[in-house]
């Protein structure tokens, strides 16, 4: 229908420290006898849960899949696809971030629907309907595992490249804080800027109604606080807090839209291979600030509702919190030997579909400007 809404959410969401092991009943409920697992393989390293997770899976009938990066790529997605259709799976588990989330939607997609991902990635549609889908996120900040989006790095073409497809939203969704706790700190910190990142744009933007900006006060209100003790306590309930709020604030921005900050995060992902919630840091604070006087008034309710007076206030604390987590020295470090292609980030920018919603009207050398004064921001040359 013109004009309206399509809202869609997972169909069941479960939440609690240890809740994730609760699957094997579902596994159960389902009937299910073969069961295909994507996940990252740096969380059964340093994670005691993800580990007997993993032993409990060894014990039945299943496949794991856990051969991709921070950005999964085209190849990593067909290497899974593969695997997929050999194994013949009736169920389907993400257990990871948005990279293991997105690489396990792409490949339930292919998979069911014949071709190779680039396919997708270029506009072909799915009509055929998916196996049982449950995600398990392990990070609090994309909230890939509440939207109808996935997220796939073109090597070929240097783009990361979005596809759409309400049948991406799970079936169940598993939030567990005791899978977030063994996160690095840097990394941790970078995903809940992510979160905050994510409410905040669907605040200011362009597209943003009372309904979605009712639903963001909610979340804005006693954030920063959750993401200090999050992020430096490792606390139970603050972890959980932001696995909800990557969760609740990733509902609202298909309705909404983003900003630049997020449209220059995925060609700099595509180019450097940065993690993604760096990304979207290394291009927040200047991004706020080119488009601060176009929406002033949303502006200056969302720094108040997280907690500070004015937008110096916000911007003293984001730059005390990226001090603090090492955020700043590991984006300083991973990029001082990267090349930046600030045209190529710019133009391929403006091809986002976060451009629309961007308060100010941008062009192409706004956000060269945009790209230059982050830079500079974060004393790179």
């Amino acid at each position: 229908m013109k004009d309206c809404w399509k809202f869609a959410t997972p169909q069941y969401l479960k939440s609690g420290a240890g809740i994730s092991m609760t699957i094997f009943e579902y596994i159960k409920e389902l009937d299910a006898k073969k069961v295909y697992v994507v996940i990252d393989p740096n969380l059964v390293k340093t994670n005691v849960l993800a580990k007997q997770i993993l032993l409990r899976f060894e014990k039945i009938d299943s496949c794991i899949f856990s051969d991709f990066g921070t950005n999964p790529t085209t190849n990593q997605v067909n290497n899974s696809v593969e695997l997929f259709k050999k194994y013949n799976p009736d169920v389907i588990i993400a257990i990871g971030g948005g990279s293991a989330i997105d690489l396990t939607k792409a490949t339930i997609l292919t998979a069911l629907n014949g071709g190779i991902i680039e396919d997708y990635l270029s506009g072909k549609k799915g009509d055929k309907p998916f196996i049982p889908f449950i995600a398990i996120p392990t990070t609090c900040g994309t909230g890939s595992e509440a939207s109808p989006y996935a997220v796939i790095a073109d090597p070929k073409q240097k783009k990361k490249r979005g596809i759409e497809d309400y049948n991406f939203l799970p079936k169940l969704v598993l939030l567990d804080s005791e899978l977030v706790e063994s996160l690095d700190k840097t990394i941790l910190a970078g995903t809940a800027i992510d979160a905050l990142a994510h409410v905040c744009e669907s605040f200011v933007s362009k597209k943003a109604s009372e309904i979605t900006k009712s639903s963001a006060r909610g979340i804005l209100l006693g954030l920063i606080n959750n993401i200090e003790k999050a992020t430096f306590e490792k606390d139970s309930e603050h972890l959980f807090a932001m696995l909800n709020t990557a969760f609740s604030s990733r509902l609202l921005y298909p309705r909404t839209g983003l900003t630049i900050a997020h449209a220059l995060s995925h060609p700099l992902g595509a180019y450097t291979n940065i993690h993604h919630g760096c990304a979207v840091t290394f291009f927040l604070p200047e991004s706020f600030k080119a488009n601060y006087i176009y929406n002033k008034n949303a502006f200056d309710e969302a720094f108040n509702l997280l907690g500070f007076n004015n937008t110096d206030d916000f911007y003293a604390w984001f730059n005390g919190f990226i001090n603090k987590s090492g955020m700043s020295e590991y984006i300083q470090t991973y990029l001082e030997h990267k090349e930046i292609l600030v045209g190529k980030i710019a133009h391929d920018a403006m091809e986002s579909s976060n451009i629309p919603s961007n308060p100010k009207p941008v062009t192409e050398g706004d956000l060269v400007e945009v790209v230059n004064k982050s830079i500079s921001y974060w004393n790179l040359k």
